[in-house]
C-alpha cells in the first residue's frame, strides 16, 4: 500500500469549491424525524464558507475561502460590517481556511489562511494569526503572527483546521503534505522535517505547548538533542520545529475536535484513490502517509517502511474507521449532551464534502474506538451499501464543517455548506434554553 505523493483521483474540494447558484440549494434532510434542519441565514448568503466558530451563543464568525473575509452572523442575521478582510491566495485549496475562538474576556480569535500581499497574489505562506475581538466595532484587530507554514509547491493539501482547547489554553492546527515527499511523509532518506503533514500544538503566543511529544535533534546526528545549531556537529542544524508537532504523517485534514467527555483528540483524514479515515489521535502519533492509508492489516509492508521521529520510537496510529472509496470526510463533532437527545450521546458525527452527507459512528464504552457489526465489523466501509448504513443526513451539498453550538443546556449541531453558501442548524426534540427562552 505504499503510495506516491500525487493521488490518482481529483484532489479534495476542487469540485466542491465551485459553489452552486443559490437557487440550486435544496433543503437537507435527516433520517430521524425528531431532528429538523433549518438555514441560519438564507442559502447563498456566503461566498464559499469554509468553517465557523462561536463568539457567544447565537453569535458566529464564519470564513469565506476566496474573499479572505471573516463574516459575523448575529441572532441569525448576516451583519453588514466585515469583521476582517485579509488578502489571500485562493488557488485550489488555499484561502481563508480555519478559525478557533478563545472565549475569554475579551475573546481572542485565531485564524489560518494562505496570506498574499493582494488578493490572488503569490502565496506568502500559510499563516496562523491571533486577533483581538473588538465588540464595539464588530471587527478583528491587533494581528499577531504565531506561525508561518509552507504554502507550496502544491496548491492543495493546505489543511487549515484550528481547534482551541480551553482547558489547556492551547491551540491545535493542521497542515497537509503540500506535495512534499520528505521524512514527515514517511520517506526515510528524503528531506528532514519541514512543517508539512503535521498537527501542531501551540501556546497562545505561538511557542510550543508544554508536554510536546518530540524533542529537537540535530539533522546530522539524530541521536543528539539540542536547542541551538551550536550544539550540533559542524554544519548541523537543530530541528527545533519538531517541538511544535503533536502528530505527523498526515496527508490532508479538514476536521479536528476534542471529545468533551474524555478530552481525547480526533481528526478526519483524506486519502487519495482509496481509504479516507477517522482517527483518534494520541500525542506523538504517526498517521502513516504516504506509506499507509486505511488499516495497516491491508498494507503488505505493514509498518516496516515508515519513518519515525528520532527518539520517539514507532508511533504509527491505525485509523478507527476507513472508507475504501473516498467520500472526502471533513467536519467531525460529538453530539453528546445536545438537543438531539441521549440516543446520540455515544456517537461521533462525520460530514463529507463529496456527497454532502452526515454519517454516525457508534463509540465503544471507553469512547476511544467504534463498535460496528456485520460487514462493518472490520471498521472499513468497503462498498456503497456499507457506507449507506452509517448515513443519517443528506442534501447538505459540500459539508466543510460541523460544530456543536453554545445553547444551554442542550446545544444544537451546526453544519457549514460550501456549495449552498450557508450555515444550517440541526435541532433535536430536547428543549433548549436560548437567551432566557425555552425553545423546542
Amino acid at each position: 500500500m505504499s503510495r506516491s505523493a500525487t493521488p490518482a483521483r481529483s484532489l479534495l474540494m476542487l469540485a466542491t469549491f465551485l459553489a452552486l447558484p443559490a437557487a440550486a440549494a435544496a433543503q437537507p434532510t435527516m433520517n430521524d424525524p425528531t431532528l429538523t434542519v433549518s438555514p441560519v441565514i438564507p442559502a447563498g448568503s456566503l461566498s464559499q464558507p469554509t468553517t465557523m466558530d462561536f463568539l457567544a451563543d447565537n453569535d458566529i464568525l464564519v470564513l469565506e475561502k476566496a474573499t479572505g473575509r471573516v463574516r459575523r452572523v448575529l441572532n441569525n442575521v448576516l451583519q453588514p460590517t466585515i469583521a476582517l478582510d485579509a488578502a489571500v491566495n485562493s488557488d485550489a485549496e488555499r484561502g481563508m481556511l480555519g478559525i478557533a475562538v478563545d472565549p475569554g474576556s475579551p475573546p481572542r480569535v485565531f485564524l489560518y489562511y494562505t496570506e498574499a500581499l493582494v488578493d490572488g497574489g503569490p502565496p506568502l505562506g500559510n499563516r496562523i494569526y491571533r486577533y483581538d475581538w473588538n465588540a464595539a466595532t464588530g471587527t478583528l484587530i491587533n494581528p499577531v503572527l504565531l506561525l508561518d507554514l509552507p504554502a507550496g509547491p502544491g496548491a492543495n493539501h493546505n489543511g487549515g483546521v484550528l481547534v482551541w482547547d480551553d482547558a489547556a489554553n492551547q491551540l491545535y492546527g493542521v497542515v497537509g503534505d503540500l506535495a512534499h515527499g520528505g521524512q514527515l511523509q514517511n520517506n526515510a532518506f528524503s528531506n528532514p522535517p519541514d512543517n508539512t503533514s503535521v498537527i501542531v500544538r501551540l501556546n497562545p503566543d505561538g511557542t510550543p505547548a508544554a508536554g510536546h511529544p518530540f524533542t529537537p535533534y540535530c539533522d546530522n546526528l539524530t541521536t543528539q538533542t539540542c536547542t541551538t545549531n551550536a550544539q550540533c556537529p559542524a554544519g548541523g542544524t537543530c530541528l527545533t520545529q519538531v517541538a511544535l508537532y503533536y502528530s505527523y504523517g498526515v496527508r490532508n485534514c479538514f476536521g479536528m475536535t476534542r471529545d468533551p467527555v474524555t478530552g481525547l483528540f480526533w481528526d478526519t483524514e483524506n486519502g487519495p484513490a482509496d481509504y479516507d479515515e477517522v482517527n483518534q489521535v494520541p500525542s506523538g502519533a504517526n498517521s502513516g502517509w504516504n506509506r499507509i492509508m486505511g488499516p495497516v492489516i491491508r498494507d503488505p509492508q505493514g509498518t516496516t517502511d515508515l519513518w519515525n521521529v528520532p527518539g520517539a520510537g514507532l508511533t504509527y496510529n491505525d485509523p478507527e474507521f476507513s472508507w475504501l472509496s473516498p467520500i472526502a470526510p471533513t467536519g467531525i463533532v460529538f453530539p453528546v449532551g445536545s438537543s438531539w437527545g441521549p440516543a446520540y450521546d455515544q456517537v461521533v458525527l462525520v460530514g463529507d464534502a463529496d456527497w454532502g452527507q452526515i454519517s454516525s459512528l457508534p463509540l465503544n464504552p471507553a469512547r476511544d474506538a467504534f463498535v460496528l457489526t456485520g460487514g462493518l465489523a472490520d471498521l472499513v466501509a468497503d462498498n456503497q451499501a456499507e457506507h449507506d448504513q452509517l448515513v443519517i443526513g443528506q442534501g447538505f451539498s459540500g459539508i466543510v464543517n460541523l460544530k456543536r453550538g453554545l445553547e444551554s443546556p442542550n446545544p444544537h449541531i451546526y453544519v457549514v455548506s460550501i456549495n449552498n453558501g450557508t450555515i444550517y442548524r440541526i435541532r433535536g426534540s430536547v428543549p433548549v434554553s436560548l437567551q432566557g427562552l425555552t425553545v423546542e
